[in-house]
């Protein structure tokens, strides 16, 4: 008889859909800070050298990574568009853009001259709006969120350190639902805010505890991770329909991919989670 055993696959649900649990873990994962799911690819941003990893969508090591000198600490990753994706530099205080060859096209930064109230001062994360505009959460410095035009070109900044609608303290993720609206995880006031494009309050999501990372689901259910640790899923009402725990001490980053399968970057220990959809064969 082998003296070593498989270990039983785990199984989580968010609603109706049931996941099987799959971990990855590596030494080219340390240091994780979050993860982008890009045509055949995930893509892992790390704090530290070599910033970025590839795996395969199953969670296989490619082997493919990139330096990047001008990041000196990475801590959002996100796709924008087809073959784009938006690296956030919190202590560079800047956003810089690659394309699928992990080549930097375009980058929005400070001159290295990070301010209050004006970009950027440890941002978190980037986004892309419907109409092309880009939005940062400007999170550990300034608590606000600032809107860019397609051009990169600042055109306003809304938000403010506090706890009244409207107001954050640390916003930490941010991107728009089905709905059309900006989600921004308002991390230290426990709460997820909806906005219209300019900024207008639109109301809220409670009962997190420290919001991180947000994602869409292809159904459109708003994904959001917390330091419980657990991951939630919520309907376009805002009507919490699913929630699992995730198995590390943060999910601090999320993807999902074309065929719903969620990625989670796991810290403590550093890893990548996938959950995987699998058919339902009933309840249990």
């Amino acid at each position: 008889m082998s003296e070593t055993a498989e270990r039983p696959s785990a199984y989580v649900a968010l609603g109706p859909q049931r996941y099987r649990v799959t971990h990855v873990s590596s030494p080219m994962l340390s240091g994780i800070s979050d993860v982008a799911a890009l045509g055949d690819r995930i893509v892992v941003l790390r704090r530290q050298a070599p910033e970025l990893v590839m795996l395969g969508l199953d969670g296989t090591l490619l082997g493919e990574s990139a330096d990047l000198p001008h990041i000196v600490c990475g801590h959002g990753l996100r796709a924008i568009g087809i073959g784009q994706l938006a690296a956030t530099d919190m202590d560079g205080h800047k956003i810089v853009l690659f394309d699928e060859r992990m080549q930097e096209t375009a980058r929005m930064d400070c001159g290295e001259h990070p301010g209050l109230a004006r970009p950027f001062n440890h941002p978190c994360d980037c986004t892309r709006g419907p109409d092309g505009r880009y939005y940062v959460a400007d999170g550990y410095g300034n608590s606000t969120v600032h809107i860019f035009d397609p051009g990169m070109r600042h055109l306003k900044t809304f938000g403010h350190p506090g706890t009244e609608a409207g107001a954050f303290s640390t916003p930490h993720s941010l991107l728009f639902d089905s709905q059309g609206r900006l989600c921004v995880a308002d991390r230290e006031n426990n709460r997820v805010q909806l906005f219209d494009p300019e900024g207008t309050w639109l109301g809220q999501i409670e009962g997190l505890y420290k919001p991180m990372a947000l994602a869409l689901s292809p159904n459109g259910l708003l994904l959001v991770t917390d330091q419980t640790p657990r991951l939630s899923a919520y309907a376009p009402d805002g009507q919490l329909v699913g929630r699992c725990r995730t198995f590390s001490t943060y999910g601090h980053g999320l993807a999902v991919q074309n065929d719903g399968t969620i990625v989670i970057a796991e810290m403590n220990p550093d890893r990548v989670t996938l959950l995987v959809p699998v058919p339902n064969a009933g309840a249990c």
